[in-house]
């Protein structure tokens, strides 16, 4: 984020060194002036540390003593700005009663053995023992089994962190928006929108949901939860004095960036005409639409994706995919714009598309001479796995491609690119592999390279990677 957004000042804290330390390197090797990371205690954190407009504490209150969690949400309420926003994960009831049925016995099991990675295989140990003790399993031994397949989903520190560790507190929504407000802060949203939404119930318990939301929106997020029997929340708080308009209004997306891999269904998508046309989006939706507007919109987001499209643009982007379409008349504008507010806001709730505050800082256009991010350079020095300009984690495991992304300063055109590429594989420092198996014949090798070379930049432009 402090690479991104050079304007705004971030101030990180943890309790261990070693991170810490870290940190600072990577943010020494970047001259980040905007960044400032600090080893500190929450319990003796100053109070004169800022105003911040958005804090972040994400897999901390379920995981600390309850001295620690009061001090948090105190902290809050002493760091945030008028208009603040807090993030705070932390797990939750009913879902969590499942899985504190697998981590007592797995507690029990591993305090026999010594050190994490030991704990670790015994943990996942004990629940496949359990899980198929039975050939016929009944409810019990579904629930190990679901348990089971969970912790084989996450990465070994993230099951020890939140299954073996010594302290994980859940608790039920009512029970921390109580413990929040205690500190001035009230209930603002959920991080994921989707998150709220109650689409996949019948409409007769919509409708129950829909009457409590109008008078205690904490009894429904509440309810909510004991229907998705969820176990999870990423929680935003903000303070108690601010005045909150629930009512979602499409106004709201007119001055936003969207965001979506849209496609239509159909490789004949008609814009100019009224015919309901069905669109793939964001992790598998579906959404349809009638409306020339909306599908021109759909059709520009698919274009630009992963790039986002101002608002203001994807208003008029019919004219782009409609020949006969003419401009819009200022009355026609404001009715369209309503429209595709309106649909923005609906598909955005079934995680179809992003709504972005701020344009993309990349580019997916390659250039003569490619450039990629520093901060993915600096980091794969360090591991595979490198963040990218949409936020999000990506893990290069092929070698040609990260030797590329450790080359790609802005200084070589594809030329330079080809020649040192084919000299660290003739070096024996970049291995080509076929079909899972590594390349031996280096003619061959680097034929590979040269044939791939293309490709490969242009899925370093679709990772978000690449600067301008």
């Amino acid at each position: 984020m402090a690479f991104s957004l050079p304007s705004s000042q971030f101030v990180g804290i943890d309790l261990a060194e070693r991170p810490i330390k870290k940190g600072r390197e990577l943010i020494d090797s970047l001259a980040l002036p905007n960044v400032l990371l600090r080893q500190l205690d929450l319990l003796q954190a100053p109070e004169d540390l800022g105003r911040f407009d958005y804090i972040i504490a994400h897999g901390l209150y379920s995981w600390v003593p309850s001295a620690v969690r009061d001090k948090l949400l105190a902290l809050c309420g002493t760091y945030l700005a008028e208009q603040g926003v807090a993030y705070v994960s932390y797990n939750a009831y009913p879902g969590n009663h499942l899985r504190d049925l697998a981590r007592g016995m797995m507690r029990y099991h591993v305090a026999h053995f010594e050190g994490p990675e030991h704990q670790i295989r015994q943990g996942r140990a004990l629940l496949k023992f359990l899980a198929e003790a039975k050939p016929e399993p009944d409810l019990y031994h579904r629930v190990v089994r679901q348990e089971l397949e969970r912790s084989l989903e996450y990465t070994d520190p993230g099951f020890f962190h939140d299954d073996l560790s010594a302290i994980n507190q859940p608790l039920y929504f009512h029970e921390f928006m109580e413990h929040a407000a205690q500190h001035h802060l009230q209930y603002l949203a959920e991080a994921d929108f989707a998150d709220m939404q109650e689409d996949e119930f019948p409409e007769a318990v919509r409708v129950v949901l829909r009457e409590l939301e109008g008078n205690d929106v904490i009894a429904r997020e509440q309810y909510l939860d004991f229907l998705k029997g969820r176990a999870f929340r990423q929680t935003l708080l903000c303070r108690q004095e601010v005045k909150l308009d629930r009512r979602l209004k499409p106004e709201g997306t007119f001055r936003l960036q969207v965001a979506s891999p849209a496609r239509p269904v159909s490789s004949a998508c008609q814009v100019s005409t009224a015919v309901m046309e069905d669109f793939g989006g964001a992790k598998g939706a579906i959404i349809a639409t009638s409306r020339p507007t909306v599908k021109a919109a759909l059709l520009r987001l698919g274009q630009a994706w992963p790039r986002s499209v101002p608002f203001a643009e994807l208003l008029h982007s019919r004219v782009s995919f409609d020949a006969a379409a003419a401009p819009l008349s200022p009355e026609e504008a404001k009715e369209e714009a309503l429209a595709l507010g309106e649909f923005l806001l609906r598909a955005y709730a079934v995680n179809f598309l992003e709504l972005q505050t701020h344009p993309s800082q990349f580019v997916t256009k390659v250039s003569e001479r490619p450039a990629a991010s520093p901060l993915a350079r600096r980091q794969l020095q360090v591991a595979p796995v490198v963040a990218t300009l949409r936020h999000t984690a990506l893990k290069i495991e092929d070698s040609l491609g990260q030797n590329l992304l450790r080359l790609l300063d802005g200084t070589r055109d594809r030329q330079d690119l080809l020649r040192e590429l084919k000299e660290l594989v003739k070096s024996g420092a970049a291995v080509i592999r076929q079909d899972g198996q590594p390349v031996r014949d280096l003619e061959k090798a680097q034929a590979i390279v040269a044939s791939e070379l293309e490709q490969s930049l242009e899925a370093l432009a679709r990772s978000a990677l690449l600067v301008a």
